[in-house]
């Protein structure tokens, strides 16, 4: 596991360090897990793993680091046949990071699998035969330095990872916190409140579920906050009527009306036109859950409402891995992504306060 900048290693997220979060993430994935640092290795004590340098001088890149981990693997692991790697400021990786990252490698002779995400290739991020240990010695004395350099030699597949949710929000497993900016970014995402979208088409029920679930949450104790997308443009009149009203009388404290020009009641847009849902989330402080209602492509947990009676029957989940569940009033033949009663709000709050995370409102 090549280690970023120390200082960044010990860099506060959310109350943990940054590379505490990368081990929890990490260590149910590996048998054992082995830091490569240079310098003095007393100053990782606390996280209770072997601390291993470089064996090469000179500070000779990431490739050193893969090398230091795979020769202590063959002297202190004889029976493993790979080693995973991983940097040490990407605190959202992905749980099922190894067995994809096996899975690719699985009957073909390729001996290196690399992330991949939305991002781009992640060449540190990666799982490595062992028995490569004396190639990369050689090519590193030869000179190689770049990670791809070495690994285009021998073929190493490229290994797709999508989005994660957290908090409702959906973010690159590899989100790399590089500069202050990036960590800031980091922060006020484990800060936000939850999000949860409500999708579908036109007379799917939309409401109605969003309605009873503010409901449902508010008698929880949860202050609720919620988004409704509009495409008309009369913000200030629909924000006291129709089904804005009803957000505000299931016991939403805020509501924030969106249409393609102007958001909120008095918010109008001069130059800026279709407001991005990150925007408006961040004017929303202070509560404790964002319902989201008819925002059917933005990058958050969804859940996908189907009515047998509404005009339009085409699905939404086959095409957006962000939906978590349908809610519909007829049945379906497919167990994923999990389907519910449309009029089963108490099983729908239970399965999104699961999945977010949310618990009763502290008194």
């Amino acid at each position: 596991m090549p280690a970023a900048q120390p200082d960044k290693s010990f860099a506060d997220l959310a109350g943990t360090p940054l590379l505490g979060h990368v081990v929890q993430r990490l260590a149910p994935q590996a048998g054992q897990l082995v830091l490569n640092a240079n310098g003095n290795p007393a100053r990782f004590a606390s996280f209770g793993m072997p601390v291993i340098a470089d064996s090469i001088p000179d500070f000779a890149g990431p490739l050193a680091g893969i090398l230091a981990g795979l020769q202590w693997s063959r002297a202190h692991a004889p029976s493993a046949t790979n080693l995973v790697s991983v940097s040490t400021d990407v605190p959202f990786l992905p749980h099922d990071l190894v067995a994809k990252l096996q899975a690719a490698l699985a009957g073909t002779r390729a001996p290196i699998a690399i992330a991949r995400s939305r991002s781009g290739l992640h060449p540190v991020i990666g799982l490595w035969s062992i028995a490569l240990a004396e190639d990369l010695a050689a090519s590193l004395d030869a000179g190689t330095r770049k990670v791809q350099d070495w690994t285009a030699r021998h073929d190493a597949i490229p290994v797709d990872f999508p989005d994660i949710l957290i908090k409702g929000r959906a973010v690159d497993p590899f989100f790399n916190t590089n500069t202050p900016q990036d960590l800031t970014e980091a922060r006020a995402l484990l800060a936000a409140a939850p999000v949860i979208g409500i999708a579908g088409w036109k007379n799917s029920g939309k409401t109605t579920l969003a309605v009873r679930l503010i409901e449902d949450f508010t008698r929880r104790g949860l202050k609720v906050a919620t988004i409704k997308r509009t495409h008309h443009d009369a913000v200030a009149a629909e924000a006291e009527t129709t089904d804005t009203a009803r957000h505000r009388r299931a016991g939403a404290a805020n509501v924030i009306l969106v249409s393609p020009h102007r958001w909120g009641p008095v918010h109008a847009l001069s130059e800026e036109s279709d407001p991005r849902l990150e925007d408006v989330l961040a004017r929303l402080t202070g509560c404790d859950l964002v319902v989201v209602e008819g925002w059917k492509s933005a990058p958050i947990a969804k859940i996908e409402v189907r009515r047998a009676a509404q005009a339009d029957h085409r699905p939404l989940a086959p095409g957006d891995p962000n939906i978590i569940a349908i809610a519909s009033d007829h049945r379906s033949e497919h167990s994923h992504p999990p389907h519910f009663a449309l009029d089963d709000t108490s099983a729908i709050a239970d399965f999104v306060a699961n999945r977010l995370g949310l618990g009763p409102r502290a008194t």
